[in-house]
């Protein structure tokens, strides 16, 4: 399949501009960002950053999906330099921008935070503890990260878990970067991690649960394109 492609759906009027997605891994895709776009009539257009250069224009919102390659690993992939300079621009533009691992860590990045190791890997399915101004449906999240982002200057911590001081953060009302896997079907974690699936499993009703806390965290992210 080519690496960059555009998800259609059918809509009842004329095609709306999609949602850029910038997929890092051939087998990290969208999962249930898909439907989630479907439902809403929403195209989203593919594009992977190593083999393609990233569009300026002609999309309607960004989505920075995750990846085993971390921030400090720019002088082995210059890619990584291209695509962070890219989000730089993006982010003073009106497009609402959501990143995840490290897409988020990307965007903390971008803003002028700092990457730092965590002291132990958090994987797996683990607890956060939101802010009280931010409402997110579930309380436990699958984690596979070794990385954090301190919280950019002038943003906002949103969650927190007691591996990590900083799972959330918000900018603007329009940049919005999560250390955690909403997106994640069962069957891409057992693809993904079939060791620690093979051990620990990963219940159903955790990722019915997540795909209901993305639904929630989408619509509201991107209410001016729907």
């Amino acid at each position: 399949m080519n690496p960059n492609y555009i998800l259609k759906v059918k809509t009842s009027n004329k095609m709306r501009k999609p949602i850029l997605v910038i997929q890092h891994e051939k087998n990290e895709d969208p999962g249930y960002i898909t439907d989630w776009a479907r439902e809403n009539q929403i195209p989203l257009k593919i594009v992977n950053p190593q083999t393609s250069l990233l569009p300026k224009s002609n999309f309607s919102g960004v989505i920075l999906l995750g990846g085993m390659m971390n921030i400090c690993d720019q002088e082995e992939l210059p890619w990584l330099t291209d695509e962070i300079e890219w989000v730089k621009i993006q982010i003073r533009q009106p497009t609402p921008i959501l990143g995840i691992c490290l897409g988020a860590q990307i965007l903390a990045h971008s803003l002028g935070a700092n990457i730092h190791p965590l002291a132990h890997e958090e994987m797996g399915w683990q607890p956060i503890r939101s802010t009280p101004d931010w409402n997110i449906s579930t309380k436990k999240v699958f984690q596979a990260h070794s990385y954090y982002f301190e919280i950019p200057r002038g943003a906002q911590c949103l969650a927190e878990s007691d591996l990590c001081p900083h799972q959330a953060f918000m900018l603007n009302k329009r940049v919005l970067g999560l250390q955690f896997h909403l997106e994640w079907p069962q069957q891409k974690v057992a693809e993904l991690f079939p060791d620690f699936f093979k051990r620990h499993g990963s219940p159903s009703y955790n990722h019915i649960a997540s795909r209901a806390a993305l639904f929630s965290l989408l619509n509201k992210h991107f209410k001016k394109i729907i």
